[in-house]
Order: structure tokens, then C-alpha cells, then sequence
């Protein structure tokens, strides 16, 4: 059985339609009793519930499932590390992209 591929998103653009996310983000905040975090992307904020949380101002990629709960929430399936990624270069070229 095949996985729907992730789509790169700004965390402001996810919507209940959604199956598979990418969102790139700023760790805001983490809750190790909930293995909970919130990052930020500059256009907005979620949750990411995940097995492995990262320190505070870490740059991350989360590939998950969103779901709507008020406000959207990513039950990640990948956490990567993005530390040595130039984000504001990143969102140069997405804004390009687009």
C-alpha cells in the first residue's frame, strides 16, 4: 500500500482536505509530558505530536497527517533536523516557485 505523497505547505495553508503535509518551522515550544511541540513558519503556528521532540529555536521538517481540531495538528510520522537549513533562502525560492 502506497503513502500519499507529502505536499510542501506554509503551516497557514493547511486545511482538513489536506492527507500528507511538509511544513518547515522554528520550534516555538515543547511539552515532553504530551511529546508535543509547537513551530512556527512565520506564516503561522501547530502542534506536532511526535515520538522525538527537539530543542527550542531548532529548525525542523515535519512530515505527518494533519487533522483540524479547532486549530490544525500534525501527527508526524518523519522529525528532521534541519539546523543547517537557511530558511529565509528557502522561503526565497518557494516564493519564486509560486
Amino acid at each position: 500500500m502506497r503513502r500519499a505523497p507529502a505536499v510542501e505547505k506554509d503551516i497557514c495553508d493547511i486545511d482538513e482536505d489536506d492527507i500528507r503535509v511538509s511544513v518547515v518551522g522554528t520550534v516555538i515550544k515543547k511539552d515532553p509530558i504530551q511529546y508535543s511541540m509547537i513551530i512556527d513558519d512565520g506564516t503561522g503556528s501547530v502542534t506536532v505530536f511526535a515520538d522525538n521532540l527537539f530543542d527550542i529555536q531548532s529548525i525542523i521538517r515535519v512530515i505527518g497527517r494533519p487533522q483540524m481540531r479547532g486549530e490544525p495538528i500534525i501527527d508526524a510520522e518523519i522529525v528532521q533536523d534541519f539546523s543547517d537549513f537557511d530558511l529565509e533562502l528557502f522561503k526565497k525560492i518557494k516564493e519564486m516557485v509560486l
